[in-house]
């Protein structure tokens, strides 16, 4: 029988509940229950989150056996397999994705794409040719466009109060487990019963899950966590052109040098994570020696980064606000570069050894970069901007594949591999010290503009009024459109945009891209503290 959320009678949760012939349970034991559920649906939404990156990274660990059989090269056809082919078909589903996140059942949603990209990997074990597993790798991109949006929007409406940092760190060490069975278990399974069996195997994973969330999981509905609550009534954001949103970053070198600077590292990156196995391979490390390690390294190197990243960040600008993030992206880049030098010069297992220390400092940046970028764009600009900003790091960074194969073929793989990875980590640190002049006047000019307009705001507020309170949902504030009647309170309520697809400018389309920390169904932005109304 269905089960009710004892804070939304109106939601539906559909979890085991006691018959009637039972006596009722306490309103105690109800909570408890739904406070189970609420955690049970976060570990199955961060499963969806560990089979994305397991079948996004299963080809490098066959990536061997594959080019074997299909007769392509290591070079170029391989990179545009794994990087720009997939990636672009990525970002470029994302606004459509971002459409039907809007407008339809999420965990219906999540279930078809899930599904999709499922039976993707399932069928990339048929594939007899190079151009079949290149189409199922844009189908995946495709379908695992909407993976992150849509599971981080239900976290934030299931989450229980005062835990979403938790629920939120849950689902990204999904990253990191996915990654290391993919590279470790992928690559020793792949030897024991071939690489089709690997990516049917890899695919059918997801069977079980997709079954499992459909018969018990449903939809909590939009601001679900606060349905009804107490609004303070917000300003008026002036909305952004688009000829205001280009001239704000034409007229931002900083901006466009920290995109530069984290395309740089994304690539080296990617370089890495793409061909790690193919490297150890080459160097004559055995399969089984490379599942030991890399099958739980990469989680928990990376997951220990990941945390110490976002730790240092706040820290770091206690102690220089003007540029202390920069000089911890630069820390991380220049401090990872050495140890992954010796990963690469040093026999198994030292090594791996060196990974460990490696990854931890290495995964510092990403959360880091995202950090400075929001910090040079003003409020009504920032998701625009974030999702500008990861549209052209990831495919900037996934032509960096493109060049192993010339670069090996001059030099030879492992020098190759020092250039591309640590030499590539140095440099980019070094840019990211060399730009922090340029950050600081733009963080600085922002903070500026800011402050002008939150100045012109005030003189327009009505003089000696209390602000007075709203009550009202959620989903009062998603966009529809007012009639311009004063509420009772006699204060002007905030513009909102229309939900049509008349005269969209490129802020609105890029405000339906893929921003992973931005897609909140409607809420206030949880990093960048949009006010307006997002059409997610």
């Amino acid at each position: 029988t269905n089960g009710t959320d004892l804070h939304d009678p109106g939601i539906t949760y559909a979890y085991p509940m006691a018959v009637e012939e039972e006596p009722l349970k306490s309103p105690v034991s109800k909570s408890v229950q739904n406070l189970r559920y609420k955690w049970y649906f976060v570990v199955l939404i961060s499963l969806t989150n560990v089979l994305n990156c397991l079948d996004t990274y299963i080809v490098s660990g066959v990536a061997t056996a594959v080019q074997e059989e299909l007769k392509f090269d290591s070079g170029t056809q391989y990179g545009l397999l794994v990087g720009p082919v997939f990636t672009l078909a990525k970002t470029l589903s994302a606004a459509p994705i971002g459409k039907l996140l809007e407008i339809s059942d999420r965990v219906q949603l999540l279930l078809i794409i899930t599904t999709v990209w499922s039976f993707a990997t399932i069928l990339s074990g048929l594939s007899q040719s190079y151009l079949q597993l290149l189409s199922l790798r844009v189908v995946q991109g495709v379908a695992m466009s909407g993976c992150i949006p849509i599971g981080q929007s239900l976290l934030f409406d299931v989450t229980p109060s005062g835990r979403l940092g938790l629920a939120m760190a849950m689902y990204n060490t999904g990253v990191y487990i996915g990654y290391g069975m993919a590279i470790g278990l992928g690559a020793q399974f792949s030897t024991i019963y071939g690489w089709r069996a690997t990516f049917m195997a890899s695919g059918a994973l997801g069977i079980p899950v997709v079954a499992v969330i459909f018969f018990t999981l449903t939809d909590p509905g939009k601001g679900s966590r606060d349905q009804t609550h107490t609004i303070q009534p917000r300003k008026q954001v002036h909305r952004t052109t688009t000829a205001e949103f280009l001239h704000h970053w034409l007229m931002a070198p900083g901006l466009i040098l920290l995109c530069i600077g984290c395309s740089l590292r994304n690539a080296a990156g990617n370089i890495w994570g793409y061909n790690v196995v193919l490297y150890y391979r080459s160097q004559g490390v055995s399969v089984q020696e490379i599942a030991l390690w890399l099958s739980w390294l990469p989680m928990v190197a990376g997951a220990l980064g990941s945390m110490l990243g976002g730790y240092f960040s706040d820290k770091v600008i206690e102690w220089r606000p003007d540029g202390g993030r920069l000089l911890l992206l630069t820390t991380s880049c220049c401090f990872s570069a050495p140890l992954m030098a010796l990963a690469i010069f040093l026999p198994a297992p030292f090594s791996f050894l060196c990974l460990i220390p490696g990854y931890a400092i290495a995964e510092m940046w990403l959360g880091v970069a995202m950090t400075i970028m929001v910090g040079m764009v003003p409020d009504n600009m920032r998701t625009s901007s974030v999702a500008l900003y990861l549209f052209f790091v990831d495919n900037l960074g996934s032509l960096g594949l493109l060049v192993v194969q010339p670069v090996k073929a001059m030099v030879g793989f492992r020098l190759g591999m020092l250039i591309m990875v640590p030499g590539i980590y140095f440099f980019s640190g070094l840019q990211f010290w060399a730009i922090q002049p340029i950050v600081s006047r733009n963080v600085k000019a922002t903070k500026e503009k800011a402050k002008e307009l939150s100045e012109e705001e005030e003189l327009e507020e009505e003089p000696n009024e209390e602000t007075p309170i709203v009550t009202g949902t959620a989903g009062d504030y998603l966009g529809e459109e007012h009639d311009g009647k004063e509420p009772e309170h006699g204060r002007r309520t905030p513009q909102l945009r229309r939900r049509t697809t008349r005269g969209v400018s490129m802020v609105d389309l890029l405000d339906m891209v893929q921003a992973d920390i931005c897609w909140h169904r409607g809420h206030e932005c949880m990093v960048c503290t949009c006010t307006r109304p997002k059409r997610f």
